[in-house]
């Protein structure tokens, strides 16, 4: 058995603890399968690499440059991750990334092409093909694969396309979330505590929830960590509040910039722990480097209070230009009363147009009122 087939072998059976040694040394190597490896162990939730996105598409990359089908369908998958220059790279040779994943047997092959046609499927048929894909390489005894499985029919994953969204079935979730759990895959842990806690599919059981929740954390599930350290922060014993500002800064320390964001709030409103604006702006600013859309507008919200308006508009702007409702709203406070900006009301309505039709109630009350001062303006 060769180095790789070892490192393969151990991964299938969530030995991943001594696999991941073997991994990163032969992607030192130069290695483009083991590369894709490395851009798993970053990815996912595992407990031997941290979290790191950006860290998980550079190994992919560099797999992708070496031929790697594996590493380029990564890159196919979590194509968010990449630059303009890097997409184009990818995405023209996509039929080769396919392709040599198709000549590829194994379970790691299967997977990958699964995960790829499932969210990229224009038929139901399109869709059954990648359920079969998935369900192939999780008979097969991949604990991912299983996961995946639950995933897709998963109620609660909003990210699932719609046609995938026709397939959920809350049950066989749960059924393949516990068989990926046999194996000791946290992410399962993670969200097998989410049904407990709802009882949704399951007799609801808190008590599980939380062991579960907790079990992921302690393997290196840092959003198992964040829910969890949430659970706490809003129960109503004090104890439990500093347990959850205990659990969930811990999480942000270890890079969950969900949990950033959760700290900074705690700091701000003095949840868990003594009011701190200094460290609650700290906090909310790593989370908005991480892409936080929340800590941005936040973060913007206590330049505004400060005076700083200046400041508070360019972050209110970084986040409205991605969508988040919450940020626009605050964008056209902007420009309504000139806040860190020329006032323009032309642009304040355009923003609270925007921000309703993402569905914010807020500003569609605001964008109301506005409307009719301007009425009674022109009756003036």
């Amino acid at each position: 058995m060769t180095d790789i087939e070892n490192a393969e072998t151990l991964f299938q059976e969530y030995k991943v603890k001594e696999a991941y040694p073997l991994f990163e040394k032969l992607a030192g190597e130069g290695n483009g399968r083991a590369m894709y490896f490395m851009a798993l162990f970053h990815q996912y939730y595992m407990g031997c690499a941290p979290w790191n996105p950006k860290k998980a598409m550079e190994w992919a990359l560099k797999g992708a440059r070496l031929g790697d089908g594996l590493s380029g369908l990564f890159c196919l998958l979590h194509f968010n991750e990449l630059s303009h220059e890097e997409y184009h790279e990818i995405t023209d040779s996509r039929e080769k990334w396919i392709s040599l994943a198709q000549k590829d047997s194994s379970i790691y092959a299967l997977e990958a092409l699964g995960c790829y046609e499932m969210v990229n499927a224009q038929s139901e048929e399109e869709v059954d093909r990648a359920f079969h894909l998935l369900e192939e390489a999780a008979l097969k005894n991949y604990w991912k694969a299983w996961n995946d499985l639950g995933q897709f029919h998963d109620s609660h994953v909003k990210d699932n396309p719609p046609l995938v969204r026709k397939k959920a079935d809350n049950r066989k979730a749960i059924d393949c979330y516990r068989k990926a759990l046999e194996a000791g895959y946290p992410d399962a842990m993670n969200r097998l505590a989410y049904f407990y806690y709802t009882g949704v599919g399951v007799p609801q059981d808190k008590k599980q929830a939380y062991a579960l929740f907790r079990k992921a954390f302690a393997k290196g599930h840092l959003r198992a960590g964040t829910a969890l350290g949430l659970l706490y922060l809003f129960d109503e014993n004090d104890l439990d509040k500093k347990e959850g500002f205990r659990i969930t800064k811990k999480a942000a320390d270890a890079g969950d910039p969900l949990a950033m964001g959760n700290i900074g709030n705690c700091y701000y409103y003095g949840n868990g722990t003594k009011k701190d604006r200094r460290l609650a702006k700290q906090y909310y600013r790593r989370a908005s480097d991480l892409g936080m859309d929340s800590s941005t507008t936040q973060l913007g919200a206590i330049y505004h209070e400060e005076g700083d308006d200046k400041k508070a508009f360019v972050l209110f702007r970084k986040a409205a230009d991605r969508n988040f409702p919450e940020a626009m709203g605050w964008l056209a406070a902007c420009y309504q009363y000139g806040y860190g900006t020329e006032k323009s009301t032309q642009a304040a309505i355009e923003w609270l147009e925007k921000a309703a039709a993402f569905g914010s109630e807020d500003a569609k009350t605001a964008l109301r009122f506005l409307q009719e001062e301007l009425k009674e303006a022109e009756k003036k």
